[in-house]
C-alpha cells in the first residue's frame, strides 16, 4: 500500500512559519488535521493499521507499531492486532475470525464484511439511518452516517468518509476553513458547532474558544479542508473498479457507493445487479467475491483465458496457454472447442472467441 500514500511537496504556509510537506492519504490531509489538534495528538492512518501519525509543531510524524500490533485510534495506542479493531490495508479483513463474524468495510460507514471461518463472503449494508459499529459488530442507529452522502474517489486511492474514523474521541478540535468552528467526536459521531461572540475563536491547542490574543490561534485556517474530498457528478451509474458486487450512483451531485444483494454482481451492460454467474462485471474486479470454488474466471472478453486463484478473498492472477480457455465449472483450462457454448452462460467471458490468441492481463486484487 505504499503507493496509496504520497507526500505532496507543497508549502503549507502557517502565518510566519511553514510546514514543509503535506502528508496526504487519498482524500485525507493528515497535515491539515494536525493543525487543528493539540501538539502530541495521535491520528490513525487509512492506508495501514501498522502505523499512525503523531502531530508535532511542524506537522505529522509517521510512527510504526511493533510487529503483531495494530493502531487503535480510539485509544491512541498500538494493541495486539486481534484487539485493535483496525481493518485498513488488510488483504483479508476476515483473517483470524472463527465461525460467523462481521467486520466493518473501510470507506463506508454503513457497510460490513460477512466472514465465515476466516474467509470473506462479501459486503452487506445496514438499513437507512444506521451505521456498522465495529465494537459490537452490528448495525446501530446513527445521525451522521448517511449513505446518500457517502462519496468515493474515482481512483484506487483510500477514502476517508468520516472525520471520526481517524480522530480520537472526546477531544475538541478546530477547523481549517473557519476559525470559529469547533468539532468533537462523540464515539464515531461528529458534533460541530460555533464559538460564541464573547469567545469567538477556537484554540486548537487548548480545546476551548477564546480570543486570538497572540495572533497564532487562527494560523491553521489555510483553505485545506478537514472534510472528506468528494467527486462531483451530474447523473448516471458506474461500476466499482475493484469490487464486483458494488456500484456507484450519482445522487445529489455526488458518487455514492451501493452494494448489490448477496451473491450478485453489477452487470456493466445493463447497469443492474444480476447473478454472479451470468453477470459481466467491470474488467479487473475481483471475482473471488461470493465464489465457492478455488479457481474462477477473470473478466476476459478476448479469449476467456484469464483466471484467478482464490484464497481468503485474495485473488492471484494467471492465464491459460494458447488454444485453451478457463472453465470455472471444470476448474481448469480446457480446449477452445467448447468456448462458444461456455460464453453463453458465463458473463465473465461474454464476447470471447476461440480465434483470439491475445490474452487479457488481469490484476491481482482483493474483496477488501
Amino acid at each position: 500500500f505504499a503507493d496509496k500514500l504520497f507526500l505532496a511537496t507543497i508549502l503549507c504556509l502557517m502565518g510566519t512559519g511553514a510546514w514543509a510537506q503535506a502528508v496526504i492519504e487519498g482524500n485525507y490531509n493528515v497535515t491539515a488535521f494536525c493543525s487543528a489538534v493539540p501538539v502530541g495528538t495521535s491520528l490513525g492512518s487509512i492506508v495501514s493499521c501498522d502505523y499512525y501519525y503523531v502531530c508535532g509543531s511542524s506537522g505529522p510524524t509517521n510512527t510504526s507499531c511493533q510487529t503483531g500490533y495494530a493502531y487503535n485510534y480510539t485509544q491512541q495506542t498500538c494493541q495486539p492486532a486481534s484487539q485493535a479493531n483496525c481493518y485498513y490495508g488488510l488483504a483479508n479483513p476476515c483473517a483470524g475470525k472463527t465461525g460467523e463474524a462481521w467486520v466493518p468495510a473501510t470507506g463506508a460507514c454503513n457497510q460490513y464484511h460477512y466472514c465465515y471461518d476466516g474467509e470473506d463472503w462479501g459486503i452487506g449494508s445496514c438499513d437507512k439511518g444506521q451505521k456498522f459499529d465495529a465494537v459490537s459488530s452490528q448495525c446501530v442507529w446513527s445521525a451522521s452516517c448517511n449513505p446518500e452522502s457517502i462519496t468515493v474517489l474515482e481512483t484506487d486511492e483510500p477514502t476517508l468518509n468520516n472525520l471520526c474514523s481517524v480522530m480520537p474521541p472526546s477531544i475538541y478540535f478546530g477547523d481549517t476553513l473557519n476559525c470559529s468552528v469547533w468539532n468533537y467526536c462523540n464515539g464515531n459521531e461528529l458534533e460541530t458547532g460555533n464559538c460564541l461572540s464573547t469567545s469567538p475563536y477556537m484554540n486548537a491547542q487548548t480545546g476551548v474558544c477564546g480570543y486570538n490574543s497572540n495572533g497564532n490561534v487562527c494560523q491553521r485556517v489555510t483553505g485545506d479542508s478537514l472534510g472528506t474530498a468528494s467527486t462531483s457528478c451530474s447523473e448516471g451509474t458506474q461500476p466499482d473498479p475493484n469490487v464486483c458486487g458494488q456500484y456507484q450512483q450519482c445522487i445529489k451531485g455526488q458518487w455514492t457507493t451501493t452494494s448489490c444483494s448477496y451473491g450478485t454482481y453489477f452487470n456493466v451492460s445493463t447497469s443492474t445487479c444480476v447473478s454472479r454467474l451470468s453477470a459481466t462485471p467491470v474488467a479487473g474486479c475481483n471475482r473471488c467475491q461470493y465464489a465457492t470454488e478455488t479457481f474462477v474466471n477473470a473478466v476476459d472478453s478476448n479469449s476467456c483465458s484469464g483466471y484467478y486463484y482464490c484464497k481468503n478473498g485474495q485473488a492471484t492472477a494467471a492465464n491459460c496457454t494458447s488454444g485453451l480457455y478457463f472453465n470455472e465449472q471444470e476448474q481448469g483450462c480446457v480446449s477452445d472447442a467448447s468456448l462458444a457454448s461456455y460464453v453463453q452462460n458465463n458473463g465473465a467471458c461474454r464476447g470471447a472467441t476461440a480465434s483470439s490468441v491475445t490474452t487479457t492481463t488481469v490484476s491481482t486484487s482483493s474483496t477488501s
